[in-house]
């Protein structure tokens, strides 16, 4: 239902903000040693992320830095001048969290009996370890988005063996029917896509614009930025931008039958990332407001490209398919199984009901002819 698909996106956007927080500051460590002896696990990385963004919260002044500094900023010096004039108790915290995270592993590497060799000097938070966050900033993004194709790609590939185990669950009739059913869905899908405009250019910016309430001639690009950068920090976030594109994605899918929320999202994170492509020079994964009204002056702002759907994307082939069945465990296979079968039943019950209005239409429009006589 549409309160469902409401309470899924919610649940996306609370979970995908606590990932903002790390894609702002990016707080990474790297412990370099000349034999790399130590390396922290996933769990302990992550706990010392979150001993460091506590002690960033109580110094915009990096938090700011760290949002809009460009890979400039990192070779000229920038940061490194920064973090000097950082208040001493900040520069002493983030000097006690990483070296009590150094004895905690140095620790462990001594009961393994393993070289727990660190030099003196890494015991200080430095100005390499600022430029690790700035480096690491665009790679978590990026990885973000690459585990979101991953499952999208293994939620379609379980969705079409579901269908398949539906039809084959249906008597030769009803499955005459959904395949006829499936085909005509197919085909409101490619019509639908058509008529999409493509994301981030001038025409598509301008339907937002109007839908606010704004006359469509007077679209002003510096206006429309400000208008869409909620928290004012003079950039678009991933969600700042996700929410330019819902719109549109709604009207593509209002009216298909059997709408999957998780298309609807990724459609949206799609778009997201072709904006970031095209606009974000300074690849840090945000946009800010000058790569915007630098783009709004290009030619490729003006163009009208088609835009390939998920509809359109192929994501996997019949071998793939074929594939990832035989990988399934028999408890997973159990599990689509019984969809499946849940499935068949929704489907031919709708069958049934859709067969039910033809004929009442039918004796309708017969009743009407006769008087019509």
């Amino acid at each position: 239902s549409y309160a469902e698909f409401g309470k899924q996106w919610y649940q996306r956007r609370v979970r995908g903000m606590t990932i903002r927080i790390w894609a702002i500051l990016c707080l990474s460590i790297v412990f370099i040693s000349a034999n790399e002896s130590v390396i922290p696990t996933k769990s302990e990385y992550e706990r010392y992320l979150d001993q460091v963004l506590l002690v960033f919260s109580h110094e915009p002044q990096i938090v700011n830095l760290l949002k809009n500094a460009s890979p400039d900023d990192i070779k000229n010096g920038v940061i490194e001048k920064t973090l000097r004039r950082i208040n001493p108790q900040i520069r002493s915290r983030l000097d006690e969290v990483k070296r009590n995270i150094i004895m905690e592993y140095k620790q462990k590497l001594r009961k393994a009996k393993m070289d727990d060799n660190v030099p003196e000097e890494l015991y200080t938070f430095t100005h390499d370890d600022l430029k690790h966050l700035l480096n690491e900033r665009h790679e978590r993004l990026k990885q973000m988005d690459d585990q979101r194709r991953k499952e999208f790609k293994k939620f379609e590939m379980e969705k079409e063996l579901k269908h398949r185990m539906a039809l084959r669950a249906m008597n030769e009739y009803d499955r005459k029917v959904q395949e006829a059913l499936d085909e005509e869905t197919q085909t409101m899908k490619k019509d639908k896509a058509q008529k999409l405009k493509h994301p981030g250019n001038k025409d598509q910016l301008q339907d937002v614009w109007e839908a606010e309430g704004f006359d469509r001639d007077t679209f002003d690009p510096k206006t429309f930025f400000r208008m869409h950068d909620m928290n004012g920090d003079n950039e678009w976030d991933l969600f700042e931008m996700e929410a330019i594109f819902e719109k549109e994605v709604e009207e593509l899918f209002d009216g298909l039958p059997d709408v999957d929320e998780d298309e609807k999202y990724e459609e949206v994170a799609r778009m997201r990332e072709h904006v970031v492509e095209h606009m974000d020079t300074s690849g840090d994964g945000f946009i800010q407001l000058e790569e915007f009204l630098e783009y709004s002056k290009g030619k490729e702002f003006d163009h009208n490209d088609p835009w390939e759907t998920v509809f359109d994307d192929q994501l996997f082939d019949e071998a793939e398919l074929t594939e990832f069945e035989k990988n399934l465990d028999t408890t997973d296979t159990k599990e689509l199984e019984e969809l499946a079968k849940k499935e068949a039943l929704t489907r031919e019950e709708k069958i049934k009901k859709y067969e039910e209005e033809s004929k009442i239409n039918m004796d309708m429009l017969k009743e009407h002819s006769e008087k019509l006589k």
